[in-house]
């Protein structure tokens, strides 16, 4: 009489666990442990090396390699010591606060504050240098902390998640990251070399995952990999590496960032400020339209705005010089300054910020000499005409009213005005007179080719402001293009000894590269030279303001008419603006505008009456709303005689592979997770050893699995010789082996017999024969149904392995 089976029968457990216990080895696989911390320390770094790029140079990195290295190896090691597994995640917790509080920037705190308040500052801080600053961001003692917290944070979250089997492959999630933030903001993407570092590494610690856990595998298991899985995982790697390869082709991220290049995670400061280092053509190249500023002038023409300053040009990194003398002002002040007002017209300018400043640095006229409408304490920096508010001015400070000198000089006059008395030797200071480290004399050459060619035009300039007028206007003629984009393509976007060079060679960029250009080649000519950077005039917004309706003191009033009407402008990213300033005799620094198409020419040095037609912009240019029409961007100079309509780029053809491929690549890999399930099952039911019945047990769910994916399933209470009878007579070509799985599985069920070595080869044969004969019965749509979407798997008795069904570290 046959029993019906409902369910696996229960085994046999082995008597004594703590004997065996006790009798086992105090270590479990530390080298497959050793392994596997390799490849996620490997992963961790490759990833955040990435990074490189989205923060300048190398120097953070070294910092990363020995926290992220012990957390993961002692934590690995301390998982397979008997005893001392749950030590594995304090030390790793102890480690990454050790690597944190021993960093440069834990180790400058004061003793006025805890470690925590200081912790809490750095931190701050560093957040404050990501925020407002576009990638590459400038190193910093704080990025860096920023970076290697992120470092332990990713490591110790990884850790925590393979300290439980089912969480394990989870690791995938932290380790991309990295990766995927240097996709998104770094100009070059993520790096194929160092993704496909983060991919082996993953691909490693996924083959070793079966081999880190105890309680899942027999007694005799295998502690390391075959040859045969090694390959596998080689070819997998390969695979996978050359998919990545191929991909990078057409796929952002991997070669180029996925976002416009430019863009930061800084929320509402999002391409709205001048970077400091002079990267503001990431600034201009996002298009911004949000307004930063609206402000009202009483001139005609509007002015330029002013933030920084940059004057030492003889360093690799050209950035404001913050060690310059200040002078410290509360509220209405009249400022000292050096400059002449010779022939000036004062005029009034307000600054409307009714919905908050957001930056300690005042945007202000050049020559700004009053200030009225700060609320709080505000700093000065004389050399520069620099403002920057202090934290109360900036939270109290809803409108400020500046008075400034329009110079207004004919050329006749500046000449004159330059002559009086000269330019002491000790003036303006040898900063403004150097030049970069220049051994091999390319920059030197470059610049004496550029000024050979600009006074060829000029009729022999003598004079330094017949020198800077014969350059400005060098660099205005048809010789050179604007372009945004150019500089980005061709690698030398920024400003510096290298980018002046190339610039001078290609001869398209934009107001950094002329700017920049023109400071070295006055320099190069005798003339002190520095940067300003900033704001060109904005839009008018067709908005109006009264005098009267304006709250002046004494020192404002004398510069205005009592019915003066000021004229409303709007200030935005893509007003972001350089422009060179020059020192000459008794008129001090003097701004010229070298930048074809941009901002004003100063009446001092007006441009010459015969200027080719300003073309429409490129239709590879993105438009904006600058009042003077930009040259188009070309792969050579364009000449006088070359027509604009050929000047101008050929769209670009809208390209979808990219789309296409990643939809295929993510179908490919959703298609392949259940057979892969599928065949993991039944590789560890194939594994289990003949003792005590485990081996009958995994064989007769197996065998039910298969029916299951070919149609053939067992019914709910079907017994194990009635179910291979079925088989057997429905497929008359596997019916020995259906047989021979029969009488193997009741023997071992009901009468303990359970299969020797010999015989479990020999059941396991059978099994592998009967499932090929099932699915090669099948049709080849309902074949290829069976192997993509296993029907065993909708079932959770057959999802099952038998001693399997919990798991531990």
């Amino acid at each position: 009489m046959s029993t019906a089976i409902h369910e696996t029968p229960a085994l046999h457990q082995p008597a004594g666990p703590s004997q065996e216990r006790a009798s086992s080895v105090v270590a479990h696989n530390l080298l497959a442990r050793s392994i596997a911390a390799l490849a996620l320390s490997m992963s961790v770094l490759a990833g955040f090396a990435s990074l490189t790029g989205v923060i300048e140079g190398h120097a953070w990195f070294p910092a990363l390699v020995i926290p992220v290295l012990a957390i993961h190896l002692c934590s690995g090691l301390l998982r397979g010591i008997w005893g001392l597994r749950f030590l594995a995640l304090p030390v790793a917790l102890l480690i990454g606060f050790m690597a944190l509080m021993q960093h440069e920037a834990m180790r400058a705190t004061g003793y006025s504050v805890t470690g925590f308040q200081w912790f809490m500052a750095v931190l701050s801080e560093a957040v404050l240098q990501f925020s407002t600053q576009v990638p590459p961001v400038a190193y910093s003692r704080y990025a860096a902390f920023a970076i290697l917290l992120l470092a332990v944070f990713i490591s110790l979250l990884v850790e925590v998640l393979i300290t439980f089997k089912k969480l394990a492959l989870l690791v995938i999630i932290p380790l991309s990251l990295a990766p995927v933030v240097a996709s998104l903001f770094k100009q070059e993407g993520a790096g194929i070399g160092y993704l496909a570092l983060v991919v082996a590494g993953i691909l490693v610690f996924t083959a070793l995952v079966p081999f880190l856990y105890r309680g899942a595998a027999p007694k005799h298991h295998p502690r390391f990999p075959s040859r045969k899985q090694l390959g596998f995982l080689s070819a997998s790697a390969f695979a996978c590496i050359a998919a990545l390869l191929a991909a990078s082709f057409w796929m952002p991220g991997f070669r180029q960032g996925m976002f416009h290049e430019g863009q930061r995670p800084s929320g509402d400061l999002l391409a709205s400020n001048v970077d400091p280092m002079l990267n503001l053509g990431r600034d201009l190249r996002s298009n911004s339209g949000a307004t930063i500023l609206d402000y009202y002038t009483s001139s005609k023409k509007a002015p330029y705005l002013r933030t920084a300053v940059i004057g030492d040009l003889s360093t690799p990194r050209w950035e404001p010089t913050e060690s310059l003398d200040h002078d410290a002002y509360f509220g209405d002040t009249m400022m000292e300054n050096s400059f002449t007002n010779f022939n000036a017209t004062e005029q009034m300018a307000v600054l409307d910020y009714s919905g908050g400043i957001k930056s300690a640095i005042l945007p202000l006229p050049n020559r700004s000499n009053f200030v009225q409408g700060i609320v709080g304490d505000w700093d000065w920096t004389r050399e520069t005409s620099v403002a920057r508010l202090s934290g109360e001015a900036i939270a109290q400070t809803k409108s400020i009213s500046v008075s400034y000198a329009e110079l207004d000089l004919s050329p006749q006059i500046a000449k004159s005005l330059e002559f009086y008395g000269g330019i002491p030797d000790d003036m303006p200071g040898p900063v403004y007179r150097q030049l970069p480290e220049d051994p091999e004399q390319t920059l030197k050459t470059a610049l004496d080719q550029a000024l050979k060619e600009a006074y060829a035009g000029a009729d022999d300039p003598r004079s330094d402001l017949e020198k800077a007028a014969a350059i400005q206007d060098y660099l205005r003629s048809p010789k050179f293009v604007y372009s945004e984009r150019t500089p980005l393509r061709e690698g030398y976007d920024g400003a510096n000894k290298r980018v002046v060079e190339s610039f001078l060679e290609r001869r398209q960029g934009y107001c950094v590269h002329f700017s920049a250009a023109m400071a070295l080649m006055a320099r190069e000519a005798g003339i002190p030279s520095r940067i300003a950077i900033g704001y060109s005039p904005g839009t008018a917004n067709g908005k109006t303001m009264k005098a009267d309706d304006i709250a002046l003191n004494g020192n404002l009033n004398m510069s205005l008419e009592p019915d003066a009407e000021l004229t409303g402008y709007s200030v935005s990213g893509k007003n972001s603006h350089s422009w060179p300033e020059l020192y000459l005799g008794a008129l001090g620094w003097i701004p010229f505008e070298p930048t074809p198409g941009q901002g004003q020419v100063p009446s001092y040095a007006p441009e010459e009456t015969k200027k080719p037609e300003a073309a429409a912009p490129s239709v590879n240019e993105v438009p904006t709303t600058r009042a003077t029409p930009r040259l188009p961007e070309s792969d050579s100079a364009p000449t006088q005689d070359t027509p604009v309509a050929a000047q101008q780029e050929a769209p670009a053809a809208p390209s979808t592979w990219w789309a296409v491929a990643g939809v295929l690549v993510a179908a490919a890999a959703v298609l392949s997770l259940a057979p892969l399930r599928r065949r993991r099952l039944w590789q560890q039911r194939r594994d289990e050893s003949g003792g005590e019945g485990q081996l009958a047990a995994s064989l007769w769910l197996e065998l039910q699995a298969v029916g299951a994916d070919t149609h053939n399933p067992a019914e709910p209470n079907e017994t194990v010789s009635s179910y291979t009878q079925r088989l057997a007579q429905k497929h008359e070509h596997c019916a020995q082996d259906l047989e021979i799985l029969g009488q193997g599985i009741q023997e071992s069920f009901y009468a303990a017999r359970h299969p020797s070595a010999q015989q479990s080869q020999q059941l396991r044969h059978s099994l592998e024969r009967v499932r090929h004969q099932l699915h090669q019965s099948l049709p080849v749509g309902q074949r290829l149904g069976a192997a993509l979407f296993p029907a065993s798997l909708r079932q959770a008795k057959l999802r099952t392995v038998p001693g399997r069904e919990r798991t531990r570290v």
